[in-house]
């Protein structure tokens, strides 16, 4: 059974209450706290974040992974009451790593592709005395590569998926790159609007930005790579 602390919440404080069952803070902790959601930029797969926070703020750090890619995070912080926990995609309150009690380091595999959120906050009693902590938080991704390109068997392939993606997000007046090589660098090979609908081919994690491989479902012989951040899930062409 998952443990739910506080702490996942970013307002841990005792242990007697990591185990709460609801995960549901208090009236007067949610009315004062603040949260802050930051979108993490690497640089050769290497992200060095400096940040402040006080009292009840806390703030969510989000970065994309690979199933099977390597993850170290590391933070050093002024206050001792200050810590940073791990969450999988698709959670919002249970950690996988919990800083308070595993410490100010975790080096592993992430288990599944999506994307993550490393979470600063202050234990409990700190954050209700106001206290201030300075950090300095280091993300380091691909030391070990994902594996989660799809074989030929794409829906079905080792990491499932879905057939088809959506393209959106894409600036009004912008269009998104369709490239040779999963790289921003990469070749372009053509340009799609949003509403485009591309055939899902796989993806994979490189440098800690998610890549698929794509086709034009309507033009099957147009193939290449396309930034992850602008892809959504589709029934399929119509």
């Amino acid at each position: 059974m998952p443990v739910r602390p506080w702490a996942a919440l970013a307002f841990a404080g005792l242990l007697s209450a990591i185990a709460a069952p609801s995960g549901i803070l208090p009236a007067p902790a949610q009315a004062e706290a603040e949260h802050s959601r930051r979108t993490v930029a690497f640089t050769k797969g290497h992200a060095n974040i400096r940040g402040r926070i006080k009292g009840y703020h806390f703030i969510d750090y989000v970065f994309q992974g690979g199933a099977g890619e390597s993850l170290n995070v590391t933070m050093h912080a002024s206050n001792n009451a200050c810590y940073f926990n791990l969450l999988a995609p698709g959670e919002t309150e249970v950690a996988f790593f919990i800083g308070s009690t595993s410490g100010d380091s975790y080096q592993g595999t992430m288990p599944t592709s999506g994307n993550y959120m490393a979470r600063i906050y202050l234990m409990r009693s700190a954050a209700r005395r106001k206290e201030t902590c300075h950090f300095t938080l280091q993300i380091t991704l691909g030391g070990k590569q994902a594996t989660n390109e799809k074989g030929p068997d794409y829906a079905d392939g080792l990491t499932g998926g879905p057939d088809f993606w959506q393209v959106t997000g894409v600036a009004t007046d912008d269009m998104l790159n369709i490239r040779k090589d999963a790289s921003a660098n990469g070749v372009l090979v053509t340009r799609v609007a949003n509403g485009t609908i591309l055939r899902n081919l796989g993806c994979k994690n490189s440098r800690g930005q998610r890549w698929c491989r794509v086709e034009q479902a309507k033009e099957p012989n147009t193939r290449g790579w396309v930034n992850g951040l602008y892809l959504r899930e589709a029934s399929g062409p119509r």
